[in-house]
């Protein structure tokens, strides 16, 4: 079940149907106003749950998905079916924009999701870690809304189940990259404040007033709130700037990626980090943050190369990558790989049976 079928979440499903190993059944809403679909999103689906027949072995949902209020609508009909919460992200530490407060109704949501959940799976092991840090540093504030005990209860039953993504295709794609003297950089994130693109904005084009040899593609989804940095960038690089805007098909994303050789995020948050997945798939040497999810997608020998701390340093890995020799890339390929589908849909199969079991050793 899923209240927003768009977007990532939506390819992932999508994956999860052709790879995942069992007959699934959706229950969507369609892509809208993310803080909608969490507040209404149970509700709605409990409405259409009878569109759906037959019974089930286990119900999988996403954590936009207020669980209990769902199972309390459409009891009794799935009080004994077993029940994992898949979290692509949580919001508590979601970064917000600035000037803005915390809204803790999202995080209950998301805590009581997997309280109620017989498992629960993140797509990271950071991601885990990031979430039940959250839920101790609450249970320690004054007039808090949590159980403290309830905490160990969810570490005890949470596990990690990575993100497949679609690679076979870029593959499909390969093309050998021009070697003729300027690199290229690759942005293919969002342009809202969660992925910092003013910090962005600032490094490129600081090195290009020290007349770094480089150009520019500047992809991925301007979103609903894009910065404006993206616009500005545009008309301070002029001929620099080989592609702007979002890849009108997959085809042209996809060469995209083959012929851009560095691939940067100056991120907030990553939990997984899709759009670095398929780029270092294509070969793209990846620069990003030393912190989040990005140390376990890069191998652990070029971090000192590739991960920074500060915009200083993300200048500074720049440049030299931009001016010296790139790492090899095979690695980074190979690292890509571990989260295509065809190795990734085994995991998720074993981990749905297994699920699946705990109804039959109930019947039995």
């Amino acid at each position: 079940m899923e209240p927003f079928y768009g977007g990532s979440h939506r390819a992932f499903l999508d994956g999860l149907v052709a790879h995942g190993g069992h007959e699934l059944e959706l229950l969507t809403l369609p892509e809208g106003e993310w803080r909608r679909r969490m507040r209404r999103g149970a509700q709605e689906l409990a409405a259409r749950a009878d569109e759906v027949h037959g019974s089930f072995d286990f119900l999988m949902v996403s954590d936009m998905l207020d669980l209990p209020v769902f199972l309390a609508l459409t009891r009794p009909r799935f009080e004994r079916v077993p029940v994992m919460a898949y979290f692509h992200e949580n919001q508590f530490t979601y970064p917000r924009l600035r000037g803005t407060k915390f809204n803790s109704w999202f995080g209950q949501v998301n805590y009581l999701t997997a309280l109620a959940a017989d498992v629960v799976a993140f797509n990271s092991e950071f991601h885990r870690e990031d979430f039940l840090g959250a839920l101790r540093t609450l249970a320690g504030q004054p007039n808090n809304w949590l159980v403290a005990e309830a905490i160990g209860e969810i570490e005890r039953k949470s596990g990690v189940l990575p993100v497949g993504v679609e690679l076979g295709w870029i593959g499909e794609l390969a093309r050998d990259r021009a070697d003729d003297g300027a690199r290229t950089i690759l942005w293919n994130h969002r342009w809202e404040f969660d992925k910092a693109p003013e910090m962005f904005a600032r490094v490129v084009c600081g090195l290009a007033e020290e007349d770094v040899p480089f150009r520019l593609a500047i992809a991925g989804e301007p979103g609903d709130n894009p910065s404006e940095a993206m616009w500005r960038v545009r008309e301070a690089l002029g001929e620099r700037v080989v592609h702007f805007g979002f890849a009108e098909s997959r085809e042209a994303y996809g060469r995209l990626l083959w012929s851009s050789d560095i691939v940067v995020s100056t991120t907030r948050h990553e939990f997984f980090g899709v759009g670095m997945v398929e780029a270092m798939a294509a070969g793209c040497v990846p620069i990003a943050p030393r912190r989040y999810n990005y140390p376990a997608l890069v191998p652990g020998e070029l971090h000192a190369r590739l991960l920074f701390e500060t915009e200083e340093e993300l200048t500074d890995r720049l440049r030299a990558l931009i001016m010296g020799a790139l790492p090899d890339r095979g690695p980074l390929q190979a690292s890509a790989a571990r989260f295509g589908w065809e190795r990734v849909g085994p995991q998720w199969a074993k981990a749905l049976s297994t699920l699946a079991g705990r109804q039959e050793r109930a019947r039995g």
